[in-house]
């Protein structure tokens, strides 16, 4: 793809343009740094050379998409290693010192500069540059620096916002400009991207920013910030421009075969001698030889309703002894839960089971379990199986090719969905919303009522219970549920505690059912010795909510006050 093959140019030229204009080492501490040069931005390849630099900060961590680190430092996930200081985060014991939240603010900081340089500079190159490719570089450009200020909002709160590169380092010392102001600017901004951007992009340039991606950003940070008549309008926009619709097999989204389907608006392109991902080797089984350090918790898998549409404890269909009959096809489609077969393995983690099943050419065979004999072995009893790509396992797990969706058209249905009930506005679009994201699940057409559990509600109370257990199993470990839970102020709620694995000894054995509480978490009601007990987490309220500004930026910014509690 030639997008691909800029990308690869470029990224050799970045540390040159890394170095130009910089007039202070400690300049390069500061989030607003940011390339300059005289002589450069002055033609059409520059400028590509530099909007595809704005690109490349989309890679958070090189090898693992940051989106799925924050999802399991939730009651979605647990991460068995202290990836970015997520894991200290996950137990309530970080600091303003920890590396983690540093490596964010400067990676997302570090993609605001370099698209504040180009859209400083590209002036320069004006009267040599097309009318129409000076218009969509810009674009591009603003797009992406939304992208970035839209992280920092999620995970800080106000943030400093500035447009120009500083031409100095006593320019960069300002102080956070309030979350609202940063908020309206970049919808601004995304309103005039959403008019140059083109609805598709031909085949050599995939993976650039298209008016779907605008409007779906644009969508998603005025559901965040309670905007509800804003988020309503740019999902709608989305909606009805034909662009998008559902790919029929949900689980499929999540491997090579869902790859840039009809569904993904903005995906995190890796491919083999350009940018890889070692996910499968965090996600996967050990029987593969994978890790299995990104792993759900029993918190995940008690979510999914069952097939008549009713959480577990309300549902005639569940039984504890037997718990994956009879479920939202999304459980199997998500996580790879025992007795499933994942990569030609028979996956069980019940301390017995010392030996399982290896199918290979239709020949099964028993072989050691490493998935229990294992001393890192799975600590919760399930996997993801969400972007696990078997067909990396094992020789290229750690150099795996498989894209990672940044946006998605069951996103925007789902922003729709709640910020039309928020409003107070449930009408029939809202259900049919809802009802295409739970009729996909089921692998049926959203008028096929008789074959998926379709929602008829319209009270703003039960659809709003409705939208957010959605938003909870149809995104999971995709980087939603800490800015949902935040946003929704029920992460006090649902974070602190033992955080569960699978039942200690035999489903069969199994008679309770937890409680699904008022905040759609399950409640094991002082029997959660009957799971694994495998992390304790805490949340302070009046800290959590907010990461911590870094200690290194406080220090090199005197004009920074750090949130509050820490």
């Amino acid at each position: 793809m030639e997008f691909i093959r800029i990308c690869k140019i470029t990224a050799l030229l970045l540390f040159l343009l890394a170095g130009l204009g910089a007039c202070d080492d400690a300049l390069d501490k500061l989030p607003l740094d940011a390339p300059s040069d005289e002589t450069f931005y002055t033609n059409e390849t520059e400028l590509e050379m530099a909007v595809t630099g704005a690109y490349r900060s989309l890679y958070w961590v090189s090898d693992v998409p940051f989106p799925v680190l924050l999802d399991n430092t939730t009651d979605l996930g647990f991460l068995r290693s202290d990836f970015s200081s997520m894991q200290t985060f996950s137990r309530g014991a970080h600091s303003p010192a920890e590396p983690g939240f540093s490596d964010v603010w400067e990676k997302m900081y570090t993609g605001i500069g370099r698209c504040n340089n180009l859209l400083n500079n590209m002036e320069k190159a004006r009267e040599v540059v097309s009318d129409d490719t000076y218009r969509r570089i810009e674009a591009e450009a603003l797009f992406l620096r939304a992208y970035y200020y839209s992280w920092l909002l999620q995970l800080y709160g106000d943030v400093p916002f500035m447009e120009e590169v500083p031409a100095a380092i006593e320019d960069a010392y300002i102080p956070k400009t309030p979350r609202t102001e940063i908020v309206q600017r970049l919808l601004e901004d995304l309103d005039k991207v959403a008019e140059i951007l083109p609805e598709n992009w031909g085949d050599s340039d995939e993976g650039r920013a298209t008016k779907g991606a605008a409007l779906t950003l644009k969508a998603r940070i005025a559901l965040y910030d309670g905007l509800f008549g804003e988020a309503a309008e740019a999902a709608f926009q989305v909606m009805n421009s034909g662009t998008y619709k559902l790919h029929p097999d949900y689980g499929e989204l999540f491997t090579y075969a869902g790859v840039r389907v009809e569904e993904v608006i903005f995906d995190l392109p890796f491919q083999l001698g350009f940018m890889t991902t070692r996910l499968p080797l965090q996600l996967g089984p050990r029987n593969t030889g994978s890790w299995s350090q990104i792993v759900p918790s029993q918190f995940m898998v008690d979510s999914y309703e069952c097939a008549d549409g009713n959480p577990i404890d309300r549902s005639s269909l569940y039984d504890p002894a037997q718990p994956f009959e009879n479920r939202d096809p999304r459980l199997d489609a998500s996580l790879v839960r025992p007795q499933s077969v994942f990569a030609g393995y028979v996956f069980e983690t019940h301390p017995d089971s010392t030996e399982t099943t290896y199918f290979k050419d239709g020949v099964a065979t028993r072989v050691a379990n490493q998935d229990v004999r294992n001393a890192f072995a799975t600590f919760t009893g399930y996997l993801w199986r969400k972007y696990a790509a078997p067909e990396d396992m094992p020789q290229n797990a750690h150099t795996s090719g498989l894209s990672f969706i940044l946006m998605r058209y069951a996103e925007v249905l789902l922003i729709y969905a709640e910020a039309k009930t928020e409003l107070g506005q449930a009408d029939a679009t809202v259900l049919d919303a809802v009802n295409q994201v739970r009729a996909r699940a089921y692998g049926v057409d959203v008028g096929d009522t008789g074959n998926y559990p379709a929602v008829t509600t319209t009270n703003q109370d039960e659809l709003r219970t409705i939208i957010r257990r959605e938003r909870k199993v149809e995104l999971a470990n995709e980087g939603f549920r800490l800015t949902d839970i935040r946003r929704w102020k029920i992460a006090e709620h649902v974070m602190p505690g033992i955080f569960a694995g699978r039942p200690r000894g035999a489903y069969s054995n199994m008679t309770f059912v937890p409680e699904i509480d008022r905040y759609g978490h399950p409640n094991y009601n002082g029997s959660q010795d009957l799971y694994r007990s495998v992390d304790q987490r805490i949340f302070n309220p009046g800290r959590d909510y907010l990461w911590p500004i870094p200690q290194k930026d406080m220090d090199v910014n005197p004009a920074l006050e750090q949130n509050p509690g820490y």
